[in-house]
């Protein structure tokens, strides 16, 4: 159904953001990420073990053991990227238990090869007429841990320059007893409480201050996985209607525009052994020429060209390097974007606890630039984002739906409604055809349209949200809300009465009428399952 527009001013949206925020999504310790990690740490653990005799001893803790050790893992594990992961994954917990930082290390790394291991250059892999060859590379004035760890990777096949490889970073890291005891200290106790099963209640709080920094940020969850879930609910078709991964401009010869969808390995990666300045360089062109987007929409629907980009971020915490970061580079992203589609409009996907407090000047001037069409959060993503979708006369099956709610169900009436709410006759025709060709349209004999029963109940609610779009009106927080229905993208507290909003759905939508009358209790199952969802909230 055609949502009426919402000319909100900084200010106003300001307020709607603090009331309909969404602080967190998920505790850490749900998320995959931390399930994955912890399994991870875990499997490090008892490869130590192998190497320590089960931290029998803290004299057992020799890094000549521990780096021959995961030589032999990484040997039969034989293949690059599972080793560097495996490495990585060492690092990290040496890093854990000692209390050092990977962003010390990287800089104090060069100094201890150079000065206490006496290397004039590190070992590595380059390629000399298409064939691997064992060479020699500066030492480096920046040298992480990830970055290492692919070095030691990289000589698969020459064990023992892996192995005098690896022994000097656990020396580096285990450089005094103290820290070769808290290594022993948490292995230790990790093998006692194996015995009792309990040995991943040591490590789960490790773990949690391990990728709160990647995780936290994020709210636990993803965002833009609950955002192409709502996409495919209001029947967009993915990786046509939507992009699945980031979404980059590039410029074709001809001077013409087009969308590249990323697969989630193809961030540019500097070759290992490349010196740091290089490396830096490459990866700025690169970012220089690729700017991403989380979502293009539509995205390779055939004959579109308008587009709706979306950025999404979510902040459960202050992260603000990053989001500072992000609205330095704003600008430059979209006036690149609009040289190549200048009818573009750019939403910001916002939400979380970061930005009602440290972040909150972030989002101001995120909403205050002039291109910023409009934003939206997790729960007024239903509204907000098919507004936008309205405004560039994009028809999905979902506005199909409300108009064969609305009239007899017949071609010629539906098509009729939805040209007179803006959308062009071409694409009714193309949604139509579309909608029928992936199922999400029953067609009938007699030139009508229904809606097919497992989307029923989906497409009724959403109009009872957009009934309270259409017919609601802006309410003071200091009403008394009790028995309103509110919903978000139009100010703070916007809505209208529970009992007004049946009357008039009943009224506007004959095609509902039988769901209603043949059970009574179904507006209110519907209306709880929007609050539920997030989508509006009830005095009820």
């Amino acid at each position: 159904m055609k949502l009426p527009a919402s000319p909100l001013d900084v200010k106003a949206a300001l307020q709607e953001f603090d009331v309909w925020i969404t602080p967190t999504l998920g505790e850490i310790r749900d998320t995959d990420r931390f399930k994955q990690q912890l399994e991870l740490v875990a499997d490090i653990f008892d490869a130590l073990g192998k190497a320590t005799k089960n931290f029998e001893r803290v004299e057992t803790c020799d890094p000549k053991s521990i780096a021959s050790t995961f030589v032999s893992l990484i040997r039969d594990q034989g293949e690059v990227s599972g080793a560097k992961t495996k490495l990585g994954a060492l690092a990290s917990v040496l890093f854990l238990v000692t209390g050092k930082s990977d962003n010390n290390a990287k800089c104090q790394l060069p100094i201890y090869l150079q000065h206490k291991a006496k290397w004039q250059g590190i070992p590595s892999i380059k390629q000399k007429n298409g064939e691997p060859e064992l060479a020699s590379i500066p030492v480096p004035r920046v040298l992480d841990s990830e970055r290492y760890m692919g070095l030691v990777a990289a000589l698969i096949g020459h064990p023992d320059t892996q192995e005098t490889l690896l022994l000097e970073f656990v020396r580096f890291v285990l450089s005094d007893d103290k820290y070769v005891s808290q290594l022993w200290s948490v292995g230790h106790s990790y093998f006692m409480l194996k015995a009792l099963g309990k040995h991943k209640d040591l490590l789960s709080p490790l773990v949690v201050f391990q990728v709160r920094g990647s995780v936290a940020a994020s709210g636990g969850h993803d965002p833009e996985a609950l955002l192409r879930d709502r996409l495919l609910e209001w029947g967009l078709k993915k990786g046509i209607d939507y992009n699945v991964n980031d979404v980059v401009l590039k410029t074709l010869p001809s001077g013409s525009a087009q969308l590249q969808e990323l697969s989630p390995d193809s961030q540019p990666q500097a070759p290992i052994g490349e010196p740091p300045g290089e490396q830096e360089q490459q990866l700025e062109k690169i970012k220089e020429k690729t700017r991403a987007y989380d979502f293009a929409l539509p995205f390779k629907t055939p004959g579109w060209s308008a587009r709706v980009f979306v950025q999404s971020q979510f902040y459960a915490g202050d992260s603000g390097s990053v989001s500072h970061k992000n609205v330095d580079q704003t600008q430059t992203s979209r006036k690149s974007a609009l040289e190549q589609f200048p009818d573009a409009r750019f939403v910001e996907y916002v939400d979380g606890a970061g930005y009602f407090s440290s972040l909150n000047g972030d989002l101001k001037k995120l909403l205050q630039m002039p291109t910023t069409t409009s934003f939206c959060q997790v729960r007024s993503v239903a509204i907000r984002l098919r507004r936008e979708l309205q405004s560039v006369g994009f028809l999905i099956p979902l506005e199909i739906y409300h108009a064969i709610f609305r009239t007899n169900a017949s071609v010629a009436e539906l098509t009729g409604l939805l040209v007179g709410e803006g959308y062009s006759a071409a694409e009714v025709v193309r949604a139509i055809a579309h909608s029928k060709e992936s199922g999400l349209l029953i067609a009938e004999a007699n030139a009508r349209l229904e809606v097919p029963p497992a989307k029923r109940d989906v497409a009724r609610r959403y109009f009872l949200l957009d009934m309270a779009c259409r017919e609601g009106k802006p309410l003071d927080n200091r009403d008394n809300l009790k028995g309103h229905f509110l919903v978000p993208g139009y100010g703070p507290f916007f809505g209208l009465p529970v009992d007004e909003l049946a009357r008039k759905a009943g009224e506007i939508a004959p095609g509902l009428q039988k769901d209603w009358a043949k059970a009574p209790q179904i507006i209110l199952e519907d209306i709880r399952w929007l609050c539920e969802q997030g989508f509006a909230m009830s005095g009820i």
